[in-house]
């Protein structure tokens, strides 16, 4: 296989490539969901241990794997992270590699991103010459974005005096082999709603003996997208999605229901604006619902934060990168993505940064969360690298 970047990758790592894509085939294969993912966990550590690794910890957070390297001298500790879990989805790669597990599959990438988290932590527990310790953070659970929180809650910044948090993530939208960061916001909030309208049941052709719902429903879901043209500052972003609405029967053409479900997610950067959408949504849905004698249910979960990477790190990201890999591999300044990722979770305890990792070719076009996505291998070797290094010279700025 011909790795990207392979005349700047430590010729050690470059050796393990296909020993890398080999591991990352065989998690594609049988993907695991949720906090659900003791097959995965077991590959995680006993290949980790086989490579020599001591300190692997699979007990602290359900689902998960922390791992601990340690310097050979004191200083700070900075953690690598990459999440394990995989879509509740179809597989149609049609890769001899595919998912063997019906109704779930690798399609955003997870494979990927623990594979090149083993890369880096082999190499640095080859290559001790660093001050303080790398915390490795396998997380379960982010496509519910619940796996932050349960490492968080497992006490682990506290015990190993986590001081800044790097991760990586698989990013179609950009060439194999090109590295894409940020400044500040990289990724939204994402809130999730739930709505009932009730009315109530009547025959389709005396409409007038019952309440209609779906009226109020319609009206609802057009209105609703005022709020982010009439509502939120021109110069901000968000965005307002419905995403389902259920009313009725299909098979039963003849009977006015007497409820109306609505769901859908609400994504924005900033908190005052994440409250100002919130806020609108619910008082209109209840004048709207109001206004055509109907009543109304709501829930709306604040489900992620933003993801805002730490300014100094981000740069020193770019300036190693570049360093590792050549300017024209790096993109320092790429858009803002509106989809969630729960990494925001560490940012509010610590500096962090989110890197997207570049793998589209003409093998690889398909968008994460797309049926027919496939993780590209050829850019493991290079991510290791990236990883690795990153620890180490922020490790030696901090210690400095």
């Amino acid at each position: 296989m011909q790795f990207v970047h392979a005349d700047r990758v430590p010729a050690e790592i470059l050796g393990w490539g296909e020993e890398l894509v080999e591991f990352r085939r065989a998690v594609h294969r049988t993907p695991e969901i949720g906090f659900d993912t003791q097959r995965t966990v077991e590959r995680i550590v006993s290949t980790l241990r086989g490579w020599g690794i001591e300190n692997v910890d699979s007990g602290t957070v359900a689902g998960g794997v922390i791992v601990v390297i340690d310097g050979d001298r004191p200083g700070k500790t900075v953690a690598l992270r990459a999440d394990i879990d995989a879509l509740g989805m179809c597989d149609a790669s049609g890769k001899p590699w595919a998912s063997c597990i019906d109704g779930h599959a690798h399609a955003c990438g997870h494979d990927g991103h623990q594979t090149w988290l083993m890369g880096a932590l082999r190499y640095l527990n080859a290559h001790r010459d660093f001050p303080g310790r790398v915390v490795g953070i396998f997380q379960p659970a982010e496509e519910c974005v619940k796996g932050a929180r349960a490492v968080i809650a497992s006490g682990i910044f506290e015990k190993y005096g986590i001081a800044e948090i790097y991760g990586a993530h698989t990013e179609p939208m950009l060439d194999k082999g090109v590295f894409g960061f940020r400044v500040g916001p990289l990724q939204a909030a994402g809130d999730y709603f739930w709505l009932s309208i009730k009315g109530k049941s009547t025959h389709g052709g005396r409409p007038h003996l019952g309440i209609d719902p779906i009226p109020a429903a319609a009206q609802l879901i057009s209105a609703a997208q005022s709020i982010v043209s009439r509502k939120v500052n021109p110069i901000d972003t968000a965005v307002l999605s419905i995403c389902a609405v259920n009313a009725g029967r299909y098979e039963t053409p003849n009977v006015v229901p007497d409820e109306v479900r609505i769901s859908g997610t609400a994504r924005t950067f900033r908190p005052e604006t994440r409250r100002l959408v919130e806020e609108a949504f619910r008082q209109m849905a209840a004048d709207t619902a109001h206004a055509n004698g109907c009543s109304i249910e709501i829930q709306w979960e604040h489900s992620v934060p933003a993801v805002i990477n730490d300014e100094t790190i981000t740069r020193a990201g770019i300036a190693l990168a570049t360093d590792l890999f050549g300017a024209d591999a790096v993109r320092p300044s790429i858009d803002p993505f509106m989809s969630s990722e729960d990494f925001a979770e560490y940012q509010q305890l610590v500096p962090g940064t989110m890197i997207r990792v570049g793998v589209r070719d003409a093998d690889h076009t398909n968008s994460v969360h797309s049926t027919k996505f496939d993780f590209n291998d050829e850019v493991l070797p290079a991510a290791v690298t990236l990883l690795s290094s990153m620890a180490v010279r922020r490790l030696e700025t901090l210690a400095s």
